[in-house]
């Protein structure tokens, strides 16, 4: 499934391999001018190709290395010879591209290695200067791309929903807070999340975000005094796991989430 969405200079490409008609996981690449922001799962990398030398793309900007950010890019580099930058951590996994869980690869396709140019501080394009702010935590190589003229915050996965209730098992939260914080602070006006979409009041969605975790934390550690086990907390708090949990053996859970939180010793 491809579908597009304008606001303003942006356009939002929403992206999913589809059963039945229905997507499985809807993410986002953000096109403005010739410039794409992420490139989207392998899965969608195909039929990509015609509408991006329809809309004249040049060039690949990327967030992270996960497959829904960057598996269009080798097909993409090769069949309209497009420019790819990422930070220079992502660089380096995009060159080799380790094998992704089964559940990944049925959601978002088969991830190819495709060569990239590094970058950091900024770039310049289409009338954005992009600074790219570290934000790991979703993953260590994980960043946010900021445009200080227009206050576009391109948020890669950093914020994917007011109350996230699941974590992968190599995610950390604390991390991911710290990021939250520090993306809030630059005030950006208009949030660009690579799954919620384009969201006008940024300040008052980051904070959202930010609340619910540390709450989150707050009432486990309170719960955890009270001598209830991890299992306990995680039912009281957040429910029963749901169906990501199980397609994804375990690797996304909400006892993840609990266990991360309890684990920091962070001051709220």
């Amino acid at each position: 499934m491809i579908s597009t969405r304008r606001l303003g200079p942006i356009t939002r490409i929403l992206l999913a391999r589809t059963v039945a008609g229905r997507p499985l996981h809807l993410a986002s690449a953000y096109l403005v001018g010739r410039t794409l922001i992420d490139s989207g799962p392998p899965a969608t990398a195909r039929a990509l190709v015609g509408l991006y030398r329809r809309l004249g793309v040049e060039r690949v900007v990327h967030t992270h290395h996960h497959e829904d950010h960057t598996g269009g890019s080798a097909r993409l580099r090769r069949k309209l010879a497009i420019e790819i930058f990422a930070p220079p951590a992502t660089v380096a996994i995009l060159a080799r591209f380790d094998r992704v869980p089964l559940y990944r690869r049925l959601v978002w396709g088969r991830p190819r290695p495709v060569d990239a140019t590094p970058f950091s501080g900024t770039l310049e394009f289409d009338g954005m200067r992009l600074e790219a702010i570290p934000t790991p935590g979703h993953a260590p190589d994980h960043h946010c791309l900021f445009d200080h003229a227009h206050g576009w915050l391109f948020s890669g996965d950093l914020f994917v929903h007011p109350k996230v209730r699941y974590l992968r098992r190599d995610e950390d939260p604390w991390l991911q807070l710290e990021g939250l914080h520090r993306v809030r602070a630059l005030r950006p006006t208009l949030l660009l999340c690579a799954h919620a979409g384009m969201i006008r009041e940024a300040d008052a969605a980051l904070a959202r975000r930010i609340e619910f975790w540390e709450s989150l934390a707050r009432d486990a550690r309170r719960l955890r005094a009270a001598g209830y086990s991890t299992r306990t907390v995680t039912r009281r708090l957040l429910g029963r796991e749901g169906g990501l949990h199980w397609v994804s053996f375990g690797e996304f859970s909400k006892r993840n989430l609990i266990e991360a939180l309890l684990g920091g010793e962070r001051d709220l």
